[in-house]
């Protein structure tokens, strides 16, 4: 069966209620730590983008990862709310793969628990799962704006959940799978993950692959809308990268204004696309 408006709308509700108890946990328990004195960050980390080793205005500062994941937390507490809002009367299958772009932005902020439990104290196994946790997540945000492009059809809507479901456990499996060290941290509060060439190239061609949906579908039926998804699509991608890579004040600002801006723009480009069929 057709996932119905009513279904969808009880599930945004759902994953608000979820997210804003999760945010408000982690915002808490960060507080706490911090009033505390019990953050604990990682000595000898590396640059999560190696290019800005040495470049003093970018560098590194353990409490601009912080305010980055608590920035993906606001961002998916605002956007879930707006999303509901703005699409509760309208049957749009973009909102659900939307979805899992907003449960990538969520999974981010498991980061935040490494300082928290004092780094120290906490087993390895446990920053190992929160290592694989952010990479699927990595996976999962190009890749839900691929399945709202290649399965927004009505032709799809009758199998929207089967999508999702392979979409959540395609990015699990890589989560999981990719090779750790264990030995080193990353600037993000993470360990190394092995083959990141391959991964980050892998990222890459979901967001090329996106794109050639985009001009696939103009080629087929031109509209300024989808023009101007395809354009949101690009700034919120990029901005959700930054952000997640983000260990400076100025970096973390950019990634910020550049998902919001993008993710605006790519709703409001969805909503006048559906507000006249």
């Amino acid at each position: 069966m057709p996932m119905t408006l009513k279904a969808r709308n009880r599930i945004l509700i759902a994953f608000f209620i979820i997210t804003l108890l999760y945010a408000a946990m982690n915002t808490t328990a960060f507080i706490m730590s911090l009033m505390s004195g019990t953050l604990v960050f990682p000595d000898n980390v590396q640059r999560q983008i190696k290019i800005l080793q040495g470049l003093e205005f970018l560098s590194y500062d353990p409490f601009a990862v912080c305010a980055s994941i608590l920035t993906l937390n606001a961002y998916v507490l605002i956007v879930t709310l707006v999303v509901y809002l703005s699409f509760e009367k309208t049957q749009s299958l973009e909102t659900v793969y939307f979805l899992g772009f907003l449960l990538s932005c969520m999974a981010e902020s498991t980061r935040l628990f490494v300082p928290m439990a004092s780094i120290s104290l906490a087993p390895p196994s446990t920053i190992a799962v929160i290592t694989r946790i952010v990479a699927g997540a990595r996976v999962l945000a190009p890749l839900s704006f691929l399945f709202a492009e290649l399965f927004s059809d009505t032709e799809s809507r009758l199998f929207v959940e089967r999508n999702f479901l392979i979409m959540l456990l395609a990015s699990a499996c890589i989560g999981m799978m990719i090779p750790l060290d264990t030995s080193s941290y990353t600037s993000i509060f993470t360990y190394r993950w092995g083959m990141n060439e391959i991964f980050h190239m892998s990222r890459l061609l979901l967001v090329c692959s996106t794109v050639a949906a985009v001009v696939c579908k103009l080629s087929q039926n031109y509209s300024a809308e989808t023009v101007h998804q395809g354009i949101g699509f690009l700034i919120s991608i990029c901005g959700y990268f930054i952000l997640g890579n983000s260990d400076s004040f100025i970096l973390a600002a950019i990634g910020a204004a550049a998902l919001f801006a993008g993710t605006i723009y790519y709703l409001k480009s969805m909503h006048q696309t559906y507000r006249w069929r």
